[in-house]
């Protein structure tokens, strides 16, 4: 069984082959993709609510709104729902920024794809965990 069947995942990134790559990644394991180019896009796909979204990919630098905004509104506005970031330009700093605005996780550039959907994995089991009925 593929590890993402039936699951949503809403892809933030400007960049084209960045946007292919993650798609068939991400539908080869069973996934629904859609895609965004910019933040303003996904906080509109996100409102709209066509189709449950399980999860949300961004790069860091997008035009118009940066990424670190995006996460920002993102997690405010859907609080239970898991963003990962991607970013070529990390540093301890930016990954603090991200995580305290609400990312699960950030991710540096290239991808290596066996981590990135070992990394999805941690973050629907960690998500799936702090969902749970306590006792």
């Amino acid at each position: 069984m593929k590890m993402l069947c039936n699951k949503s995942v809403l892809i933030v990134d400007d960049d084209a082959r960045m946007l292919r790559a993650l798609n068939k990644v991400l539908t080869g394991e069973g996934a629904s993709v859609n895609q965004a180019l910019w933040a303003g896009d996904a906080l509109d796909y996100l409102n709209s609510r066509r189709t449950p979204v399980d999860l949300v990919i961004t790069d860091l630098r997008l035009p118009f709104v940066s990424g670190l905004t995006a996460v920002y509104a993102i997690h405010n506005i859907f609080p239970e729902l898991p963003i990962i970031v991607l970013t070529a330009f990390g540093s301890p700093d930016v990954k603090d920024e991200c995580l305290r605005l609400g990312a699960a996780t950030v991710m540096e550039k290239p991808l290596n794809t066996a981590e990135l959907l070992e990394v999805i994995e941690r973050v629907f089991a960690a998500n799936q965990t702090s969902l749970a009925p306590a006792n």
